[in-house]
């Protein structure tokens, strides 16, 4: 082989493997793919790299060479620091980094990338920013260790030693598994990309606020490496939910006489991590079901239909209660290697989406999580505007309207965030009621949503609209609902103390009302008509004038 092509040959096999790279060693699929582009014939290097991207993309090669493992073993030590925060990330954003650092420009990657997949320069430079902030490394110190790095060196196997009378039997022996192999390397599909990583028992100790990257792989079926690689193949056999990035056991172990494997992928800062639960049981196989996290931060999983839960172990004293009650009885739950006992089945009623609350308590506080029996559903962390809130009547009756009175749906939300923004009584004699507020945090930057409960979390009105999200500070924060009284229907409309007034505008006609006199939040109730249906409502909006001199409109849904 010609000087310049050994040069193109290994720029291009060093890309290749740190794209397919999930810690296996992946020498033999990077070869193939690397002897594909270097067929390209005009245009250079750039030409061959264009070939090998649109490979690695539409068709990355798999497998590796069994007759080479037993003669050669790599003769590489542990990956550096970027090799292991580009273990982290998904192939594509892998090649957006390597192409970088192969002296592309953020635009020339993008146009590289961009005939294959979606992508923007703040992709480009987002990845490369996570990557510095994982190493802490500048950017010529990331380089030399990518271009330090020889994917294609190995060393022969050190021979075995035996004495001079075993050898002819070893020799024997091994011929016999040479020919075991290669049938079986010319008779059998291949077994997948690797072995899933494990995380160490103590790793989340390290971190103040641990995640899901930080949870560690635990249960009494870790050592069964062959059970742990079906799992992981069969996930990234998945067509519809394949995992990206390097997949890690969370837990492996027997449930109800089935082989249980819990899987997370690690698909980088920009995408939220997806499980997978892989089941062996007497007569069938595979991944039962595959759900993205709402979010990073540890929460309970649901294993199965199993009613047991995986819990990460920074969560402590763990209870539960059904949320349809007027006040919680909470009951212990033994956790035991990172999986609880089964709560009873008849908790999970329909009338509260089949979800119960949890509570637990962490390094950073108590901490609030609904859960369904749906192993696919969302299972929200559950935060109050005010924390105090959480503690008394108020914020379980909060958490009654979430589940049981339809003030959100929970198995698409992701963590949500509970306000109060008035208590009082209502006119009429409708008795006295909150004004509570409902944000999600999933999709960001989605409107909230508010409802007019009892004083047990009945609700007393449809869901109403706020000029808030899940980010917003709650001292701006305005609803407006429509409320149906024994006498008339009713503008019912609240904002927190960074609002000076409220004036509704309409086919009501203007009205406005200073602060409440219970305190410094203004407070605004509109006589509606007395009948008709919910569809015929006038039309009418509410405006908010904050301190600050700005201003929001809220419409009443």
């Amino acid at each position: 082989m010609p000087r310049m092509e050994r040069e193109h040959y290994g720029r291009l096999l060093r890309l290749a493997y740190l794209t397919l790279d999930d810690g296996d060693h992946p020498l033999s699929p990077a070869r193939r793919a690397v002897a594909e582009a270097m067929r390209v014939r005009r245009g250079g290097y750039p030409a061959m790299r264009a070939k090998l991207v649109a490979t690695l993309l539409k068709d990355p090669p798999t497998g590796r060479h069994r007759l080479r493992g037993l003669l050669f073993e790599p003769a590489r030590g542990e990956p550096g620091p970027v090799r292991t925060a580009l273990l982290e990330l998904p192939p594509h954003e892998r090649l957006a980094y390597l192409l970088h650092r192969d002296g592309l420009s953020a635009p020339e990657v993008v146009a590289e990338l961009g005939v294959h997949l979606p992508i923007v320069f703040g992709d480009v430079d987002g990845t490369i920013s996570s990557v510095g902030d994982r190493t802490g490394m500048d950017e010529a110190a990331q380089r030399a260790e990518i271009e330090a790095f020889d994917p294609d060196l190995v060393r022969l196997r050190p021979p075995l030693a035996f004495p001079r009378a075993g050898r002819a039997a070893v020799a024997v022996v091994v011929a016999a598994a040479l020919l075991t192999v290669a049938g079986a390397f010319l008779t059998r599909a291949d077994e997948g990309r690797g072995a899933p990583a494990l995380i160490g028992l103590h790793a989340w100790s390290a971190n103040s606020t641990p995640s899901i990257d930080d949870w560690p792989s635990q249960g009494p079926l870790l050592r069964d490496a062959k059970l742990l690689r079906r799992a992981a193949d069969a996930w990234r056999g998945d067509r519809r939910d394949p995992p990206l990035g390097r997949v890690v056991v969370l837990y492996a172990g027997t449930v109800d006489g089935a082989s249980l494997v819990v899987l997370r992928d690690s698909p980088g800062p920009r995408d939220t991590t997806s499980v997978a639960q892989y089941f062996e049981r007497r007569l069938s196989r595979g991944v039962e079901s595959v759900r993205e996290l709402g979010t990073d931060a540890g929460q309970l999983i649901m294993v199965g239909m199993t009613w047991r839960y995986l819990v990460p172990p920074w969560l402590l004293d763990v209870r539960a209660a059904v949320p349809s009650g007027r006040s919680p009885e909470w009951r212990p739950v033994d956790v035991r290697d990172g999986l609880s006992a089964p709560l009873p089945w008849n908790w999970f009623t329909p009338r509260c989406q089949n979800y119960v609350v949890f509570q637990m308590r962490s390094g950073v506080g108590t901490v609030t999580q609904l859960a369904s029996n749906d192993p696919r559903s969302a299972a929200p962390r559950v935060w109050f505007r005010d924390p105090a809130e959480q503690e008394r009547p108020s914020g379980w009756a909060a958490l009654n309207a979430v589940a049981c009175a339809g003030a959100t749906s929970l198995s698409e939300s992701g963590d949500l965030r509970l306000g109060r923004l008035w208590s009082g009584r209502l006119p009429d004699g409708g008795g006295r009621a909150t004004l509570l507020t409902v944000d999600a945090s999933s999709p960001p930057g989605g409107a909230g949503r508010s409802m007019l409960i009892s004083e047990d979390g009945q609700a007393l009105s449809e869901r109403g609209g706020t000029n808030g999200d899940f980010a917003s500070p709650g001292e701006t924060t305005t609803a407006a609902v429509w409320w149906r009284s024994p006498r008339r229907w009713r503008l019912v409309a609240a904002a927190g103390p960074g609002v000076a007034r409220l004036r509704s505008v309409g086919e009501l006609g203007s009205h406005e009302d200073a602060p409440d006199r219970q305190g410094d939040a203004p407070l605004l109730m509109v006589p509606g008509p007395r009948a008709g249906d919910a569809a015929d409502l006038p039309v009418v909006q509410v405006v908010a004038y904050e301190r600050d001199g700005d201003r929001t409109v809220v419409t009443p849904r």
